[in-house]
């Protein structure tokens, strides 16, 4: 069997190796935009839209907004337009002096605010973003809500701090509950100190008395060694001099015994 690979003249080497430079040359811009936004009726409302390019951001950029009506089938109406630092109004009367830049091309950013939103600026808002040669993608559309400030949803800044305050309280409950435990399970060391009754003559006492040590009356749980406290003797005087005055001084004597 006899197999012919097809003949390819110059012009048909031309145009394929020419498709192959346009294709290279073409890469897709990603945009993106909030999918839905819900506005304070006479606020002024910041229509987010950021980018994705594989060029370098040049003065060639553009941006451009457009704005379909709720309940309209038909095409957007351009009503912004952005490209080398300048700002070019669109053909909407109802967004004449009412459209502001508020993007940044260097930061990938294409957003634009709205002053004084009204009802009849309910409707889908279109971004489309070109950073030659990155031309090819689709535009991010955002869907705008315009109603009363009562009727506006719960901010997702309420939820968050309802959240972290309901965290904290948990942590302080299981912590409280933990420490309770805790201190429930913890061995008690319970000790009983030592008790003593003193009791000491009265110097009306008579003399050669001795006085009388409080030791048997003491009572001590320790478990170490009994220490003896002072013992209290009463001194004489045995002079025999009738003239004398029998003095009775108290001496004490310290006995003290080492565990």
């Amino acid at each position: 069997m006899e197999i012919r690979l097809p003949t390819f003249t110059h012009n048909h080497v031309l145009l394929c190796v020419s498709a192959m430079f346009v294709y290279a040359g073409v890469s897709a811009i990603d945009v993106y935009t909030p999918e839905e936004l819900f506005v304070e009726n006479g606020t002024t409302a910041t229509l987010s839209c950021s980018f994705k390019s594989r060029e370098v951001i040049s003065s060639s950029a553009s941006v451009t907004w457009s704005f379909l009506p709720e309940g309209d089938t038909g095409a957007s109406t351009s009503i912004f337009y952005y490209s080398g630092g300048k700002s070019f109004p669109g053909s909407v009367p109802q967004f004449k002096s009412r459209v502001e830049w508020a993007g940044d091309m260097n930061k990938k950013d294409a957003s634009i605010r709205v002053l004084q939103m009204q009802f009849k600026d309910n409707g889908t808002f279109s971004c489309d973003v070109k950073n030659p040669p990155d031309i090819s993608g689709q535009n991010s559309i955002i869907k705008v809500r315009v109603v009363m400030k009562e009727s506006l949803p719960q901010t997702s800044t309420a939820v968050i701090v309802g959240g972290v305050i309901g965290a904290v309280i948990g942590i302080i409950i299981i912590a409280v509950v933990t420490y309770l435990i805790i201190r429930r399970q913890e061995p008690r060391h319970d000790y009983e100190g030592c008790t003593s009754l003193e009791s000491v003559s009265s110097q009306n006492t008579r003399v050669g008395k001795k006085a009388e040590s409080s030791n048997d009356n003491s009572r001590c749980s320790s478990p170490s060694a009994p220490v003896q406290g002072p013992v209290i003797y009463a001194q004489l005087d045995h002079s025999g001099s009738k003239n004398s005055f029998h003095k009775m001084e108290p001496v004490v004597y310290a006995d003290i015994r080492k565990n």
